[in-house]
């Protein structure tokens, strides 16, 4: 049964290259379109995560944003933007829409076998759970989360995983496993040194040692979380933060005027109350609770009030609590009981609405004390709720140990039930790379010998360009001896006989009427102006050798003009610099006429140009060569090289040249070539 899966896998595999020669990949349709709507899906997450917005409007450009992005092809992007979509809903507190899209989110990073991504699905979702306080599923998430990571080896982000599960380790007062958990993942955040992330896990350490009374220990990571937050940039109100931390240590230690002074130190930020008004009530109210252990109750009631006002307008429930618990101690101080029972019996009632069990324990605890009709009911209320709490977290630790061996437990399943498909997988891919590599050989072969064939053309049009170039010499050169002979022989031999014969003429003594000798008279000055013009003509026949032009541009000028005939466009060849072309080498003026030819050829083919100009210069021992017209242009960012300029590109760089190619949709193209000489 075995055997047959494995063949019919490899059927499968092998039909692909059966047909690989008979079918042509298409073409992706509407890019534009595709591209426009990635636009719009960026445009809407950002203003979704805009603050400033009110939180409909932001939540109406996120739902906008998911049905774009619904209709997109499934693909990584799509999938990136349906995770940030699901991170932004839970920041936005919509539940529903957060859990159907990190729902489809995992779905599609399953489908693509984007592990990354499966994970992140995963942190979304511990996210949510711990935010609703249903820590066993939160916990769950986050240890799945952190399987993955670690496989993909993603230190930081396994490192986070770490520290959120350590937080609810310590939130369920399982103190031991919460530090063992900090540890790991400090050990993660050290290898790259993560200092933000350090120090919160030290921030944490220093909170479990608080809770289980090792007081040095606790101010220790404290300290030393403070350390890894100086090299964080963005500090926010982190420090603060850490001052209050430290400021419970020695309040829990009864030094009061350490605590106080901690606090005092937290509060010298003036811009905490806008920044953080949550933590500055809560640096507010601890420093006026330290106040009162230490018997210093002067003005106090107020802060406390401050407080309160302050995290009742924030609806902070449990911060309104804490400060009803403190003012009932305050009033049991001042011995004014029924305020404090009143007090007292609000935070209770706020415990348990919200389900602080903490404070529920305190409250039970404090009226216990001061509300001796009740006493009796109060302590075995507390007595029972802390066993019922006690024997909670003994279950939640059980199960998250739980947690942890079945996801093991599942994932050693996974891996042993796909040992057989990568067996199979290997085969197929095997088979595939031996019959591709066979294809490519084949295919090499054939290539090879074309490239054969082209390099044997273009050897043969090199050298028959080559003769060309010198039979235009050697033609020239006849046509300029012959020049030359025909000026000297003007100048040396045929002036040379007329002034002889003048003279001659001048020396006879010639009698007869005045009229005849007038006319002889004249004749003889005809003469002297037939040697003038004789003159003249040798001159210039020797004036234009010298200025007369290489027949490397002559046979520029005949390609130019050939062209120009095609599309009557208008042509200008210019030379710089007294440019000597016989200081360039024949190998260059064959890629220099190339060049012009192919470059001729993309204007006729796509420019519409009515003027080419092209110039020659040299600077430097560089020859430059600029190939300019007034033709229709090209966006030089979107357009794609053609095989044109490809093969001027090409040829540039065999000559070790460079090439820029400049142009602008309605304003023309200029290709600027410079190649040492």
């Amino acid at each position: 049964m075995k055997l047959f899966k494995i063949q019919r896998t490899l059927l499968y595999a092998l039909f692909p290259i059966l047909i690989i020669n008979c079918n042509n990949s298409k073409s992706s349709v509407n890019d534009e379109k595709t591209r426009a709507q990635n636009d719009s899906i960026s445009i809407l997450i950002k203003r979704s995560k805009n603050k400033k917005h009110p939180l409909q409007y932001r939540k109406n450009n996120l739902h906008k944003a998911y049905n774009f992005n619904k209709n997109q092809k499934n693909d990584s992007l799509k999938n990136k933007a349906l995770l940030e979509i699901s991170y932004i809903a839970y920041k936005l507190m919509d539940s529903s829409f957060f859990k159907k899209t990190n729902k489809e989110a995992y779905q599609l990073s399953y489908k693509l076998k984007d592990y990354f991504s499966i994970a992140d699905t995963y942190w979304n979702n511990g996210l949510f759970f711990f935010k609703k306080e249903i820590l066993d599923s939160a916990y769950t998430n986050y240890y799945k989360a952190f399987k993955l990571y670690e496989q993909l080896n993603q230190l930081k982000k396994s490192g986070i995983m770490l520290h959120n599960m350590a937080i609810i380790q310590n939130n369920i007062k399982d103190y031991t496993g919460s530090e063992i958990l900090s540890f790991q993942a400090i050990s993660k955040f050290n290898k790259e040194k993560h200092h933000i992330n350090l120090y919160r896990c030290y921030n944490n350490l220093g909170i479990i040692y608080n809770n289980i009374n090792e007081f040095e220990k606790a101010i220790k990571y404290h300290n030393i979380a403070l350390k890894h937050l100086a090299n964080v940039i963005n500090k926010k109100t982190l420090q603060e933060g850490s001052l209050n931390n430290i400021g419970l240590v020695h309040q829990k230690k009864s030094k009061h005027n350490d605590a106080i002074k901690h606090f005092k130190q937290a509060l010298k930020n003036t811009s905490l109350k806008k920044n953080n008004p949550n933590l500055y009530a809560k640096l507010i109210d601890n420093l006026a609770y330290s106040r009162l252990l230490n018997n210093d109750t002067v003005n106090i009631r107020q802060e406390f009030y401050k407080a309160r006002r302050i995290r009742d307008s924030l609806k902070f429930i449990s911060g309104v609590l804490i400060s009803d618990l403190h003012l009932s101690e305050y009033y049991r101080y001042k011995k004014d009981t029924i305020k404090a029972i009143k007090y007292a019996k609000e935070s209770l009632s706020l415990a348990k609405n919200v389900h602080n069990n903490r404070d529920h324990l305190a409250a039970l605890k404090l009226l216990s004390e001061i509300d001796p009709k009740n006493a009796t009911k109060h302590l075995t209320n507390y007595l029972s709720l802390s066993d019922s709490l006690h024997h909670n977290e003994r279950k939640l630790r059980n199960k998250f140990a739980r947690i942890r061996f079945e996801t093991d437990e599942y994932i050693e399943e996974v891996n042993k039930q796909s040992s057989e498909k990568v067996m199979i997988a290997t085969i197929s891919f095997s088979t595939i790379t031996i019959l591709l590599l066979l294809y490519f050989v084949r295919h090499q072969r054939s290539k090879n010998r074309e490239l054969q064939l082209e390099t044997a053309q273009q050897h043969a049009n090199e050298n028959f360009y080559n003769l060309l170039l010198k039979q235009q010499s050697k033609l020239e050169e006849g046509r300029l001896n012959e020049r030359l002979r025909i000026s000297q022989e003007l100048h040396d031999g045929v002036l040379g006989k007329i002034f002889a014969t003048r003279m001659r003429l001048d020396f006879l003594d010639i009698k007869g009427t005045n009229e005849m000798q007038q006319k002889f008279q004249l004749y003889l000055e005809e003469l002297q102006g037939i040697e003038k013009e004789i003159r003249v003509i040798s001159h210039e026949l020797k004036n234009e050798l010298l200025s007369n032009k290489s027949d490397f541009i002559q046979i520029i000028e005949h390609l130019v003009m050939e062209q120009s005939a095609l599309l009557n466009f208008r042509y200008q060849i210019e030379e710089k610099d007294n440019l000597d072309w016989n200081r360039i080498t024949d190998v260059v003026k064959i890629n220099c006429y190339r060049i012009i030819q192919e470059a001729l050829q993309n204007i006729n083919k796509h420019s519409k140009a009515n003027n080419v100009s092209i110039q020659f210069s040299i600077s430097n021992n560089i020859l430059l060569l600029n190939i300019k017209d007034d033709g229709i242009g090209f966006d030089v960012k979107k357009h794609k090289t053609g095989i044109g300029l490809q093969n001027i590109a090409d040829r540039v760089k065999k000559l070790n040249g460079t090439f820029v190619t400049t142009s602008n949709l309605g304003q023309g193209s200029l290709l600027r070539i410079h190649i040492p000489i």
